[in-house]
Parts: structure tokens; sequence; C-alpha cells
């Protein structure tokens, strides 16, 4: 019997909204942590976040989300999905979940890979001004300059994304000055440079300070959560409620170099409370407008990783329904911000 296709894509949709399916499962790293574990999330579906919005907000125009994984193929359902939420373009960072190795890539002779991204291409070729990407360059791949120029050549390529973050080895590589090549590159291309570098903010400033004409957008708030720090073996301690506000503000400090905006993404993992109706968020996005202002601040979902189980749905309206916000800022962390420093005006 043929497979009822729309009905199938139908599915997938509501699975996307609703959060009964999640395309990489952080369960482990969530159970890992007590006070997360211990924090009840409130039983409220992406559909019912929607329709508790305080009438009284202003419409955000262009929405854009800045981190999104996708692929292979899903096109037209996240396309779907997006319509639904009302979501004008999302970035791509085209990683296929679940699996942790770094998929699509080709591997080099010299034991390195060179991430690539043809679903991401192809969703840009099709609906250029929904969907934009930004491609994960290696230390070691020998052409890195030659792949910062192509993404550069393309419409639709947006900026470098590094993630040195996620080994210690690769962190310890960063501090050594063993990216600066791509950082030079990439501010060579006037590209902007996606960084993620949880819990190093004194190394985040340092490459801001030797690369000043290089636009860093920093990835999740700049920090790790503890469920993430288990990943490290207890290499990187658990911290305190306390200890990761503090951290926090040693990240907020970093406002003051102007080639430096902030990625507001991860929150309710990194503060262990819930991202929807998001109340007790309020207080640490008021600080990062604050310090950074709202037109240097952009927000993403990443829904696809996140750690809590919640849903795309509920990460756009923990932050666009937020009351404490006003027209202004909502516009401008919403998808201002990220228009002008993708350089992707609306359509």
């Amino acid at each position: 019997m043929k497979p009822n296709t729309k009905k199938t894509k139908q599915a997938w949709i509501i699975s996307i909204l609703l959060g009964t399916t999640m395309l990489f499962s952080f369960n482990a790293w969530s159970s890992a942590s007590p006070s997360a574990a211990s924090t009840t999330d409130p039983a409220v579906s992406g559909t019912e976040a929607a329709d508790k919005q305080p009438e009284q907000q202003s419409p955000v125009s262009n929405i854009i989300d800045t981190q999104i994984h996708m692929g292979p193929g899903r096109i037209e359902e996240t396309l779907a999905a997006m319509d639904a939420m009302g979501i004008q373009s999302v970035l791509i960072d085209e990683f296929w979940l679940p699996g942790t190795d770094y998929k699509p890539h080709h591997k080099l002779a010299n034991g390195s890979i060179r991430p690539v991204n043809p679903t991401a291409e192809l969703a840009a070729q099709l609906y250029p001004e929904r969907f934009g990407w930004v491609l994960r360059v290696e230390r070691n791949d020998p052409e890195y300059a030659s792949i910062i120029r192509m993404v550069d050549d393309a419409p639709a390529g947006k900026g470098i994304r590094i993630i040195p973050g996620m080994t210690l080895q690769e962190t310890e590589a960063f501090a050594q000055g063993k990216y600066d090549p791509i950082l030079a590159a990439t501010e060579k291309a006037g590209l902007p440079l996606f960084l993620y570098l949880p819990d190093h903010p004194e190394l985040i400033a340092k490459a801001a300070q030797k690369f000043p004409n290089l636009r860093i957008i920093v990835d999740h708030i700049g920090l790790y959560s503890n469920a993430m720090r288990t990943m490290f073996g207890g290499a990187v301690p658990a911290r305190s409620s306390e200890e990761q506000l503090a951290l926090f503000d040693q990240v907020l400090a970093l406002s003051k170099f102007p080639n430096i905006a902030l990625k507001w993404s991860h929150a309710s993992e990194m503060f262990e409370t819930p991202v929807y109706p998001g109340q007790a968020l309020q207080p640490m996005l008021r600080k990062a407008i604050s310090s950074f202002g709202a037109d240097r601040m952009m927000w993403a979902s990443d829904y696809s990783v996140n750690q809590r189980g919640e849903n795309w749905s509920e990460i756009l309206y923990g932050t666009k329904g937020n009351t404490n916000l006003s027209d202004q800022e909502r516009e401008a962390i919403m998808g201002g911000t990220a228009r002008k420093w993708l350089d992707w005006p609306a359509s």
C-alpha cells in the first residue's frame, strides 16, 4: 500500500509544534542535572502557547530563528511549521540528527572533516527569502580559506560557525590561537562568525580584541548547562545557580566590545527553568538587554537539540510573548538584529 505522504507530513509538522518528536534527544544530559530534573515544566502545548499570548502586543513583522538543524530533507515540512508559527526565516546549521559525528561531511586525507550542507543549499535555492545557512569550518581543513570565500560568494551564506567548545581539546586549541587563521579569513571576507565557546568569555574577549573588525556572535548565551558539563567526565564541574549567574555576568561584560553580539538561545537549560511561559527567565533577558542592547541580541530556538524537551512553539513564545519587552526590543531580538548583522534584508 502506498503511504499517505500528506498525512505523514501533517503528523511531522504537528510533532514539531507540540513537541511529541525530538530529532535529537538529550534526556541523558537532562537527567544528569538534579536541579534541572526537579523543575516542573508547564503542561502547555505549542498551540496553547500561541493562544495565551497577550493581545496588546504588536505583531513582530519579520521573525528570524537564527539556529536550527535540519536534514536530510524535510524542507517542505519545516516551511509549513514556520508558516504555522509566523516565522519568516530560519538560519540552518546543517546537522543530521540524531548523532554526534557531524554529518553531512567529507572525510579528508589528513583525518579532518569538511562539513557540507546539501539540504540547506537546496532549501535556500527553493525559498531564498525563507532559508539561509551558516557553514561550519574545521581548523585542520587545508582549504579553509577557499571555503570561507565560497560562503561569502553564496547569497544564502550568512556566516561561518566554529564549535571549539564541543571538546576540551578544541577549547585549548582556540586558547592557543590555532583558530586564528579562520578568524582572520572570516574577518577578511566580512562575514559574521558564530562562536560556540561556552564558559570562556575571557577567550572570546581576546578574539574580539585581536580581530576588531570581525563580527562575533556568541552562541547559546556563552554558557554550558550543568547537564552539558557532564559530557566532560568531571573536568568541567557543575555550577550552582549563583555561580552560573556570576559567569553570565562575565559573558555580559563582553558587551564592551562593539563587534560582539549575543545569541539568546538555550537559556532555559542554562538557568534550569521552563522556557514557557518564561517569567523566571525575564530578569536574565533584561540584564542581557541592559548590557548589549536589543540591537546586539538575536533569538534562536535550536529546537532539535533542546535538552528539556521543549518544543519549537514554546521556545518561540517564551521570548516573543515576554510582556516586559518593548515593541522595539521585541522586533530587534526576534529578527531585526539578525537582519542587520547577517546582511539579510526583509523580503
